[in-house]
């Protein structure tokens, strides 16, 4: 009898647990989860450091599911740019089937910037479209910022020696820079390193805006000494990012003796100068002219006076 009893008991412990058993899995499936996941944006790489107009560029952006109990699933990516300057090679989408709970996904996609694109960093903003295992929606979207680089080009004339200079003499090399790119050019200066010439340092032309032009006026020292001698030019200057480019122009002259200049005599002046003369010749003149009046009236008178003896 108390073996049947305790059986009895035991029976009814183990439908106790295994309803209450069936009950606890019945609320966890019943029970839906109502949080939000999140797929965010966690770092983005331009392979090539920045975008270049009519380049293509490597972009990988990495996006992670910050949910710790839900997988994402029917993911839509895409990225825009809210000038149009910087566009994606293809249409700029991609479809992503999962991201489990705590999961990244890496898209890689290439970029490319306008001819016409602004110089610096340009905001690039990344959608995202999503559902849960709940069929619910949600959206998001995060910006990068990416930098675009315009093209950098300098030109000059102006960059020579005169075949020979003096010692002691001083030559002047005037020098045009011409800015041929889309970018503005900073921290222009001109340096100079030619054997028997002095500059008297860097001479410092400064900014020039894409398209513009700068001129540079360098004073040379030619020395003493007398020798064919030869240097180079340098040019240097910087981009928007700090980046320094420099060109060189080698250059050459001969320094020579310088020639004397030939000594001219000096005509003898006259004794008298030629006024005095004219002055001389005007007082005699007009003596003569003076003398002969009286002369001519004496002589008329004497001659009525004969004519009346007679």
């Amino acid at each position: 009898m108390k073996k049947l009893i305790t059986i009895i008991l035991a029976l009814v412990m183990c439908f106790g647990f295994a309803l209450t058993a069936y009950a606890s899995g019945e609320e966890k499936e019943t029970t839906q989860d109502a949080s939000t996941p999140r797929l965010m944006v966690t770092d983005f790489k331009v392979d090539s450091g920045s975008l270049k107009p009519n380049e293509k560029s490597k972009v990988t952006i990495t996006l992670r599911n910050y949910s710790k109990t839900k997988y994402i699933k029917n993911i839509k990516l895409s990225i825009s740019e809210e000038s149009g300057d910087i566009k994606p090679v293809g249409t700029g989408n991609k479809f992503v089937d999962i991201i489990y709970a705590g999961g990244a996904y890496t898209w890689e996609l290439e970029l490319t910037a306008s001819s016409t694109a602004g110089i610096g960093e340009h905001e690039i903003t990344v959608s995202s479209e999503y559902e849960d295992k709940y069929y619910g929606s949600y959206s998001g979207s995060d910006v990068i910022r990416v930098n675009v680089k315009q093209t950098v080009g300098l030109d000059y004339s102006g960059v020579q020696l005169p075949v020979k200079v003096y010692p002691n003499d001083t030559t002047t090399m005037e020098i045009a820079i011409m800015n041929t790119g889309k970018s503005n050019i900073r921290n222009c200066k001109i340096d100079f390193d030619i054997k028997g010439l002095e500059s008297g340092g860097t001479t410092f032309v400064g900014e020039i805006a894409a398209g513009e032009q700068a001129s540079a006026s360098a004073n040379l020292r030619v020395g003493k000494e007398l020798a064919d001698t030869e240097g180079i030019v340098t040019i240097t200057y910087e981009d928007e990012f700090g980046k320094i480019y420099k060109k060189e122009q080698k250059v050459s002259t001969t320094i020579v003796e310088k020639p004397v200049e030939p000594e001219t005599e000096e005509e003898e002046q006259p004794k008298y100068p030629l006024w005095w003369a004219f002055l001389l010749g005007g007082i005699v003149l007009g003596g003569g002219v003076g003398c002969a009046i009286p002369i001519a009236i004496y002589n008329n008178k004497q001659r009525k006076q004969d004519e009346l003896r007679l």
